[in-house]
């Protein structure tokens, strides 16, 4: 996935929106606003894919904890409708997170 466009209001109640694209030239937007931003912390908001409206909005936790030498990240996604949706997320925050480590 590339991501061409990236929206970003990072405060308790602002909006974010992400476009990603895949290998296909698919376009996936989803968006959703932040409840939770705690520096360094924690931060928390919702997730909505754009173009499924009867899709069910989740939520979204990432954790950072220091570990002195290191961060570790704890994300969670939870609130999904079916098993099968939440496989394809984790699969997805895998790639992401898996590709995080290699870019640090």
């Amino acid at each position: 996935m590339q991501v061409p466009t990236a929206e970003v209001d990072l405060k308790v109640g602002g909006r974010y929106r992400i476009v990603m694209r895949g290998p296909d030239g698919a376009e996936h937007r989803v968006s959703g606003v932040y409840k939770q931003v705690e520096p360094p912390k924690r931060l928390v908001y919702t997730w909505k894919w754009e173009q499924a409206p009867d899709a069910v909005e989740t939520m979204v936790t990432v954790e950072f904890r220091d570990l002195g030498a290191s961060t570790e990240i704890v994300l969670r996604h939870e609130g999904f409708a079916s098993m099968e949706e939440q496989e394809r997320h984790e699969k997805g925050w895998n790639g992401c997170l898996d590709k995080l480590g290699s870019a640090l």
